[in-house]
This record gives structure tokens, C-alpha cells and sequence, in this order.
């Protein structure tokens, strides 16, 4: 079964073709991560150890774009909102990462991966 999704939705911009779009935010923030499946498949839909983040280089070439939304969260979570067929993955990112470029991986237990590139500023 793949699930339908379309990419994600704002505050986060999708990479786009090279070069990609880097996601601006403050280290340290909670980044709300939107997506629908066009229907609510619950909440087990990530396989263990996901989204995971890695550091990636941060390129000079690439465009970049302020994150507009931020919340406050004590931890990563997941929720889904029925009314706008929307789930939000709140990511907890870590100050430690300011000065750097990440790449978060969303991976489906349907084996998909969606990606997202951010810049982390102090």
C-alpha cells in the first residue's frame, strides 16, 4: 500500500530541483513539519528511528527560506488534524546544530522517503 503523499506544506518549502531550498530557522526551535496522505492512516506511520536528521553541507548556491512557523514543544511529536486532513510532525531541533545545514528525512512505513534541507542560524 503507498500512501498518496504530496509533499509538504508551509512553513516548510520542498527541495525542489537543484539547487535545493534550505529551510532557514533559529537552532533550538520546534519546526512544525505538515503533510496529508489524503486520509488519516493513524499515528504509526513512521518506522522506527524516523524522520531522522543528518548533517549535510551547507552550499553556497542553494537558496534559502525563512521558516514563518515555529511552536513550542517539549519533544518531537506527531498529531493529525481531521478538519484540514493534515498531519504536523513537531521537530525538536537542537541548538548545538546553529552554523549548520541538516537534511530531515520523513520516512513512511510504506518504505517512501520525503526530505526537507534547513539552515540553522544562532
Amino acid at each position: 500500500h503507498t500512501y498518496n503523499f504530496t509533499g509538504f506544506f508551509a512553513p516548510v518549502d520542498n527541495p525542489g530541483p537543484a539547487p535545493y531550498v534550505f529551510n532557514r530557522a533559529k537552532a533550538g526551535a520546534a519546526i512544525p513539519v505538515k503533510f496529508s496522505l489524503n486520509c488519516d492512516l493513524g499515528l504509526s506511520i513512521f518506522p522506527n528511528h524516523y524522520p531522522l536528521s543528518a548533517k549535510v553541507g551547507c552550499t553556497t548556491n542553494s537558496l534559502t527560506d525563512d521558516i514563518e512557523e515555529t511552536v513550542t514543544a517539549g519533544g518531537s511529536s506527531l498529531t493529525y488534524d481531521a478538519k484540514a486532513d493534515q498531519y504536523s510532525y513537531v521537530w525538536k531541533t537542537e541548538k548545538a546544530w546553529a552554523g549548520t545545514c541538516r537534511k530531515l528525512t520523513v520516512r513512511l512505513t510504506d518504505g517512501s522517503d520525503h526530505v526537507a534541507y534547513f539552515n540553522f542560524t544562532k
